[in-house]
């Protein structure tokens, strides 16, 4: 499931992994290992056993964080590895483990999807053949070098996986055919190349002759290979089967490394914050007064709204309180969206493509699978924005590569930055992620621009964060504010996010993308590539600039 944004408005008290000292036991004996340490698997979900492997000199027991959450660990003597449960209270995403003695590099990709979650995998069209035929062999053969070296719970996943039959496989979307890319500022984004058939990595014959902590040895593990375009491979589902999601994700990339690569089938749900300002006032008039908003067009492009909307219906309902006034089974995400970014770019096309079911649960393949269709449409021309005011704290493969597909093809993307609730419960120490706005970095692309004495570039990927509209500040209802000592990858750009619509108020930062959603489609309308839109974060000071947003006619 994938993470929104729709939040309760909270007072103005807001604003891989993070390392505290640990003490050892000294009077033990040290665990010792020649190998390069590392963590297996690489996600788990609260309350789910992981284990560090490859260290020496630690004590056999005592303490490590998790984030800012501490957890004991214990020497696992089958297979020297230190084994400790994820805190229940884990922050999800990457986290940074902190044991004294460790190197400062390991990391924890902690789960945060519903029990019963599944795994998906995506598997290069030249390999599926290979999948399908030696899944279940290279899970037995693993299994068979793993009896005298792995934790035991290690070995029972590997059997109940091994007994399995081989997942059935179907094309995320028709085979592509040249993956040409759109010339221009937006196409130095850079999407992996097509690749022809080549050896693999990692087959039968490696299996047998290596096992576990070789094939986990970041020091020994083969580079990973470049990946076809997402939208050319093959999907498939495997049943964990109350078997441990983040162990099923990290083997079965292990055996087909390079081949295959996995996510959960969820990750992630849609997002949500005195008198309230602007009171029932519409949408294009609260931006003319906010933003010197003068009415744009965005004529000739389209805005994919990824969300709970389909073309026909939008089941989701919310209810909550906004500054007084309390409210109960308000309408709608995804067409409220489309309607607010419809208000900034009334000339532009509105398509809705429903990820989200009407509980806020969105699927990771459902999202794949939209953007792949969007690269479709851009490949046949047109220009097109992407929204996704969705999230969630786990970073998945699939839904990065696709955002990579689109952005080579000159598709920009606002993805909201997240609300404050995402943080709750998170102590000093832990680091609040929200996916996909947290990539926004490294969808920089072309030459750096010196701005008030800033060097920025430009984003194929907009993070976008909440514009308080009455204290013209970075609102509270923003992730990461008002939580002191939490990290968070700070937003790159910042948007209103409180309208009404039908009577009902809208806000947090899921409502605050569609803004840069109109304002992108207002540009493209009549200007080339993206604007350059910096995070501006002066009190009073507007937070988008009147020449960006009235550029066209």
């Amino acid at each position: 499931m994938i993470r929104t944004a729709f939040r309760t408005r909270l007072p103005a008290l807001l604003p891989l992994l993070l390392l505290g000292a640990v003490q050892a036991q000294v009077s033990a004996p040290a665990v010792t290992a020649a190998r390069a340490a590392g963590v297996y698997p690489r996600a788990a979900a609260p309350g789910e056993t992981a284990w560090i492997f490859g260290l020496k000199g630690v004590a056999p027991e005592g303490n490590l964080n998790v984030g800012g959450q501490t957890t004991g660990y214990r020497l696992d003597p089958a297979s020297g590895w230190l084994a400790f449960q994820v805190p229940k209270a884990a922050a999800g995403g990457p986290q940074t483990l902190t044991l004294r003695g460790a190197p400062q590099n390991l990391r924890l990709n902690v789960l945060t999807v519903p029990t019963g979650t599944d795994a998906l995998i995506y598997v290069r069209p030249d390999a599926a053949k290979t999948v399908q035929a030696e899944y279940t062999r290279r899970l037995q053969a693993l299994a068979e070098t793993c009896t005298k070296s792995c934790p035991a719970e290690v070995q029972t996943v590997l059997k109940s996986l091994g007994a399995q039959p081989s997942p059935a496989l179907t094309p995320i979307t028709a085979p592509v055919k040249g993956q040409s890319v759109t010339p221009g500022l937006a196409a130095r984004v850079t999407v992996p190349p097509t690749l022809a058939a080549r050896a693999p990595l990692v087959n039968l014959t490696t299996l047998k002759a290596a096992n576990l902590p070789q094939l986990l040895n970041p020091a020994a593990r083969p580079p990973t290979a470049p990946t076809d375009s997402i939208c050319s491979a093959l999907a498939g589902t495997v049943p964990t089967a109350g078997l441990p999601l983040g162990q099923v994700l990290t083997l079965l990339e292990l055996i087909f490394a390079g081949d295959l690569q996995t996510d959960p089938t969820r990750v992630g749900w849609p997002n949500q914050a005195k008198e309230p300002p602007h009171a029932k006032t519409p949408p294009a008039t609260v931006l003319g007064r906010l933003l010197n908003f003068k009415g744009g067009s965005g004529k000739g492009v389209t805005i994919h709204i990824l969300d709970t909307a389909s073309p026909t219906e939008d089941p989701f309902t919310y209810s909550g309180q906004y500054y007084n006034v309390p409210f109960a089974d308000r309408p709608h995400h995804g067409r409220a969206i489309g309607e607010i970014a419809q208000a900034v770019a009334p000339g532009a096309a509105v398509q809705y493509r429903q990820v989200c079911d009407k509980d806020g649960t969105c699927a990771t393949l459902k999202t794949v699978q939209a953007l792949c269709a969007v690269a479709a449409e851009a490949r046949r021309g047109g220009r097109h924005v992407v929204n996704l005011s969705v999230g969630g704290p786990n970073p998945t493969r699939g839904l990065e590569l696709a955002l990579r597909e689109v952005a080579a093809l000159g598709v920009p993307t606002a993805a909201s930055y997240g609300n404050r609730d995402d943080c709750a419960r998170l102590v000093a120490g832990d680091r609040c992620n929200h996916y996909p706005a947290d990539w926004t970095r490294t969808f920089e692309f072309g030459l750096a621009v010196n701005l008030a004495s800033r060097s920025l570039r430009p984003t194929m990927l907009f993070s976008v964060a909440g514009w308080d509209i009455a204290g013209g500040q970075l609102a509270t209802y923003n992730r990461g504010v008002g939580n002191p000592g939490i990290l968070s990858e700070a937003p790159s750009v910042q948007a209103p996010g409180e309208f009404w619509l039908g009577g009902y108020p809208y806000f947090g930062t899921s409502f605050a993308a569609p803004v840069v959603s109109g304002v992108l489609a207002n540009w493209m309308s009549c200007q080339p590539g993206v604007p350059l839109l910096p995070l501006t974060n002066t009190p009073g000071q507007p937070p988008l600039a009147a020449s960006v947003v009235n550029a066209c006619p």
